[in-house]
């Protein structure tokens, strides 16, 4: 990606291939997304109109017509711009695809303080608050047009061509269960009580998401100079917090590929916060602010920002995470080349991610005396290497008797990466030792 950007930048509105520089830039990339994203997950594109088009035929193409979910529009600034040529550019588009609509659905979103406040108790139903909601609709059944008198004594119909939503024995139970409202004199039309207890506790997303919901591009400018950071056109943690909130459980694992300030690990902090959630985030930039501005923004955060609005904020998120730095690439073909071979540390790092999942706390440097090069709760990891064709392909590479003894000594499993091994698979599973091959291009004779 780095190689790519570097081969063709600038890409900018002089640039009369820069339409076909973009897509090619993320073609990869968006495949690549596919393959990592859940079964029952989606992907989440910010995107403006230059390029929105654009990315709706790629992700066609890529993840198929049918996995489109909704476009978004996202309000990103709460002004006018009056010196705007031709329309003021207020929004921006949050594309969705689904890696199979089949198996995901949003999840609702919290009821707000505003919508639950709609609904009161004025006749005190022990049932807690309700609103009222229309007795009358437009789908006439004549069984259902039917005279009601109420408590006052005045007679109501339906409007005309319409009829009541029950039939009137239902109408009666309803009345019986308190749950008809004719208004404080008993002389209103009757309604039906809608209860805030048994409405449903979530709310379907919308597509238009206002700025007071999610915030916009001030506001995420003036967040972040509060956190210290400066970043040219960021994107307001709530925006993502609202992505979050529909698309990622409390165990989720978040992905960003575009990290650029740290938004996305600043929105799962804050919603972790929250709603007690334990979501992960891993954040891709290759840019050269990766640490000085999209770490240290998620360091800042954690240990909290004395500047900010929020009360979390100020005593900080809480959280933790591990900043990591891609080392030289391991190129095969220049190993069997003869051209280079991977340095310790390298070797060791990529052996051990490999064979466990983990990535070693701290840079690896190689021991002495064939000590393990790592060592977790159950078990020491050791490597018999150096970066010498001719002695790896010596018997000093390989695992032998007296190695083996010395690490039975130790009564701890253990995993050996050599070239080679000198004994038997029973003999090693005695010492509860696991013998893992070094790669055969390492030692390959030209």
């Amino acid at each position: 990606m780095r190689e790519w950007l570097d081969d063709n930048s600038p890409v900018d509105g002089e640039d009369l291939q820069r339409h076909d520089k973009w897509l090619c830039m993320m073609w990869p990339r968006l495949h690549l997304l596919k393959e990592l994203l859940a079964d029952d997950g989606a992907i989440f594109i910010s995107i403006d109109d230059n390029e929105q088009h654009r990315l709706r035929l790629m992700m066609d193409e890529i993840f198929g017509p049918p996995e489109f979910v909704t476009n978004v529009a996202w309000q990103k600034k709460y002004s006018p711009q009056n010196d705007a040529r031709w329309f003021s550019d207020n929004h921006d588009f949050v594309v969705c695809y689904a890696k199979s609509k089949d198996k995901w659905r949003p999840i609702p979103l919290p009821r707000t303080v505003e919508q639950n406040a709609r609904y009161a108790n004025p006749d005190h139903d022990p049932r807690g608050p309700w609103k009222p909601s229309g007795l009358d609709v437009k789908s006439y059944q004549p069984d259902y047009d039917f005279p009601i008198t109420v408590p006052s004594g005045r007679v109501v119909n339906p409007p005309v061509g319409r009829c009541w939503r029950c039939s009137r024995q239902r109408f009666e139970e309803l009345v019986a269960d308190n749950r008809i409202w004719f208004g404080r004199d008993g002389n209103n039309v009757p309604s039906v009580k809608r209860f805030l207890s048994e409405v449903k506790q979530g709310v379907t997303p919308l597509t238009i998401w206002p700025y007071k919901e999610v915030g916009h591009t001030q506001s995420a400018t003036q967040e972040l100079n509060r956190i210290g950071i400066r970043f040219d056109n960021p994107k307001p943690h709530t925006l993502i917090k609202r992505v979050l909130q529909i698309a990622a459980g409390p165990d989720a694992i978040v992905l960003d590929s575009f990290a650029g300030s740290g938004t996305t690990a600043h929105a799962v902090l804050a919603l972790n916060k929250e709603d007690g959630g334990n979501r992960r985030f891993i954040l891709v930039e290759c840019e050269d602010y990766a640490d000085t501005i999209t770490a240290e923004r998620v360091r800042r955060v954690i240990c909290g920002v004395p500047e900010a609005k929020e009360d979390a904020l100020r005593e900080g998120l809480g959280g933790s995470f591990t900043y990591c730095t891609l080392g030289d690439p391991i190129d095969p073909d220049e190993m069997l080349a003869g051209e280079k071979l991977p340095e310790f540390d390298q070797l060791a790092a990529h052996l051990l991610y490999t064979a466990s999942g983990c990535s070693a706390p701290q840079p690896i440097r190689q021991p002495a005396d064939d000590a393990p090069f790592y060592s977790d709760e159950q078990t020491d990891y050791y490597l018999r290497y150096r970066p010498d064709a001719d002695w790896l392909r010596g018997n000093e590479a390989m695992l032998g008797w007296d190695f083996a003894e010395a690490i039975a000594k130790r009564e701890r499993s253990a995993v050996v990466f050599a070239a080679g091994k000198q004994m038997s698979q029973r003999d090693l599973t005695q010492r509860r030792i696991t013998f893992c091959q070094l790669p055969f291009e390492l030692y390959r004779t030209r």
